[in-house]
């Protein structure tokens, strides 16, 4: 009998103690998402030889966010494309994201764009990336970065479409 209650006492120190180290790796795990609209401010097109229908971007992206809360910011993209005209292509580079009260995020992001088979759009855009530093009261921030994305068709007078991307920030802060 006296064996059967140690094996219950033990039992239950061994589930609690597993309830303290799974609910302790999740504290302090958190998840922003944002809705993004940008638009490309710098761009230089470089055409790579011979190979038809190819270029590289280097460009600069600027636009705003808005988070789940009503939260407003800015943010900045500076990358490179690499487009295949009327197949799509890939891009990468660094993203800020400015908040209202000056804290900021750095990630990293790369991904691929495409036509749209809806022909509605200009193209679609999937990315991922990582959280690389922070300020203010994202300072310590690590974690990771997805993006799904719509290329708005183009009007006279653009240099490049307007993007509208959903992006989702999941990340710990270390003390």
């Amino acid at each position: 009998m006296a064996t059967k209650k140690t094996f219950l006492v033990l039992l239950g120190l061994f589930f609690i103690t597993a309830g303290f180290l799974l609910f302790g790796n999740g504290v302090g795990a958190e998840t922003l998402k944002l809705q993004v609209s940008n638009v490309i401010t710098k761009v230089e097109l470089l055409p790579l030889d011979n190979i038809e229908g190819t270029v590289l971007l280097p460009l600069v992206r600027d636009g705003t966010f808005v988070l789940e809360t009503g939260e407003l910011g800015s943010m900045k993209f500076i990358g490179t494309a690499y487009n295949m005209v009327g197949k799509g292509g890939s891009f990468s580079g660094y993203l800020v994201y400015i908040f209202g009260d000056g804290s900021t995020i750095v990630t990293s992001l790369a991904g691929t764009f495409w036509a749209d088979p809806e022909g509605k759009l200009a193209g679609l855009q999937k990315g991922s990336g990582e959280l690389i530093n922070g300020a203010g009261r994202f300072k310590g921030i690590k974690g990771t970065l997805t993006l799904t994305g719509k290329l708005l068709k183009t009007i006279k007078g653009e240099i490049a479409s307007k993007n509208y991307n959903e992006v989702i920030l999941d990340y710990t802060l270390s003390p």
